[in-house]
C-alpha cells in the first residue's frame, strides 16, 4: 500500500504515516498493537499530519482508553513468561505444556504426547528458544487445523481457491490474492470458532469480488448471516491472543 512510511509525534502522540497511493484523503485508523496510524494520498502536505491528529485528538483518547479497558490484566512478567497451558479456541484445542531440561540436547525438541501434552526438552532454561520452537509447533498446527477448516468451507459453499498459507502478521487478520491464494493470521487459532469462520467467509467472499462493493457484503451477508455483528467484535479480537504470544510479533 505504502510508498512512503514515516514516524510522527503530537502532544505526545506517537504515530506512523503511511502515503498510500490507493488513498484519496487522508484518515486515522488505530490498533492496539501497532497504535495510531494517519494514511495519506501521494502529495499530501506532512506539515498537515500533525494538525489533522491534534484535531482527532478527542477520538484518539477516546479509543485509547476503549482498547486499555479491554487489554487484559497481566504483569510485564505474566507477558514474556512461559506458558504452562495454551488454549486453541478456534480449532477446539487445549494443551499442558511441559518443560524439560536436558543440556545434552542442542535446541528444543518438542513432542506431542497422550492427553494433549506439549513436551517440550533440551535447553528449555532459553526463552528465545522455548517461544520460537511454540510458534514453530502452533504455525504447523494451525496450517493442519485452520487449513482444512478452509478448505472444507470453501468445498462446502462451493468457493474454488487456490492455495492456503498461514502467517503471523501483526494486523491483518486475513487476506486473499488475486488468484484465489488465502493468507490466515496464525493468531486466529486463539480466537472463538464463530469470528474465525467469519474471517474465512471474509476471505472466501473476495474469491468472487476483489472489493468491499456492496456486492461484496450482500455475498458475506449469505454465508454469515450475523456478519455485522462478527465484524464489530474483530476490532477487540486481539484480545483473545495471549499475551505470551501477541508481545512476541
Amino acid at each position: 500500500m505504502s510508498a512512503l512510511s514515516f514516524r510522527g509525534n503530537s502532544s505526545g502522540i506517537a504515530y506512523t504515516v503511511k502515503v498510500s497511493r490507493r488513498a484519496r484523503y487522508a484518515r486515522l485508523k488505530m490498533s492496539p498493537e501497532e497504535g495510531l496510524t494517519v494514511v495519506v494520498p501521494v502529495g499530501f502536505d506532512p506539515k498537515r499530519v500533525s494538525a489533522l491528529v491534534e484535531s482527532k485528538m478527542e477520538w484518539i483518547t477516546k479509543v485509547q482508553g476503549n482498547f486499555d479497558k479491554h487489554r487484559p490484566a497481566e504483569t510485564a512478567q505474566a507477558e514474556t513468561a512461559l506458558p504452562e497451558l495454551i488454549e486453541l479456541a478456534g480449532i477446539g484445542e487445549s494443551w499442558r505444556v511441559e518443560y524439560r531440561y536436558d543440556p545434552l540436547r542442542p535446541g528444543i525438541f518438542i513432542r506431542e504426547l497422550d492427553g494433549n501434552v506439549l513436551d517440550l526438552s533440551g535447553g528449555v532454561d532459553n526463552r528465545a528458544w522455548c517461544f520460537e520452537a511454540l510458534e514453530q509447533w502452533l504455525k504447523h498446527r494451525a496450517k493442519l487445523k485452520l487449513g482444512s477448516q478452509l478448505t472444507r468451507l470453501a468445498a462446502i459453499n462451493g468457493f474454488k481457491i487456490a492455495g492456503v498459507s498461514v502467517k503471523k502478521q501483526k494486523s491483518r487478520w486475513g487476506s486473499c490474492s488475486s488468484r484465489g491464494n488465502i493468507n490466515l493470521n496464525l493468531k486466529l487459532i486463539f480466537l472463538p470458532p464463530l469470528l474465525v469462520r467469519y474471517i474465512m467467509i471474509h476471505e472466501l467472499c473476495h474469491t468472487l469480488h476483489m472489493n468491499h462493493s456492496a456486492r461484496y457484503w450482500e455475498t458475506v451477508e449469505r454465508y454469515d448471516p450475523d456478519y455485522a455483528v462478527h465484524d464489530r467484535e474483530m476490532k477487540h479480537a486481539w484480545r483473545f491472543v495471549p499475551a505470551w504470544f501477541s508481545s512476541k510479533s
